[in-house]
């Protein structure tokens, strides 16, 4: 049953946006944020071994930072790969390039957006 999702992430190569996502924050329709992907994890939250209210906690935010401390970086492409419904920015822009363009040409801040790209490369 993904297949009633498929209107949400939108036809076109727009993202979703954080005002999308924080709409999602019950246990009935859970999104989360990852890396800047957005989850539906929905029916996950009673597989996740580490308890719904582990992710209940982040429903309709940004979960990257407590995410990455506690999960390895494929877990979500081996446990929950149906839960990814689409990437978190406006006309499909990645997350480190809205900070500004080059996020390659000097990662000095530490902002949140360094710590995204960090993981991703």
């Amino acid at each position: 049953g993904g297949a009633a999702l498929a209107p949400v992430a939108g036809g076109g190569g727009g993202g979703i946006t954080m005002n999308d996502v924080a709409k999602h924050n019950t246990k009935a329709d859970c999104w989360v944020v990852v890396a800047g992907q957005v989850l539906d994890v929905t029916k996950f939250l009673s597989e996740h071994p580490g308890g719904e209210l582990a992710i209940l906690t982040f429903a309709g935010k940004d979960a990257t930072e407590e995410f990455n401390m506690i999960h390895p970086p494929d877990v979500i492409g081996k446990y929950a790969p149906d839960s990814i419904i689409g990437m978190v920015g406006a006309a499909g822009a990645a997350p480190a390039a809205a900070a500004g363009g080059g996020a390659a040409k000097a990662p000095v801040q530490k902002d949140k957006g360094v710590l995204i790209a960090n993981h991703q490369a």
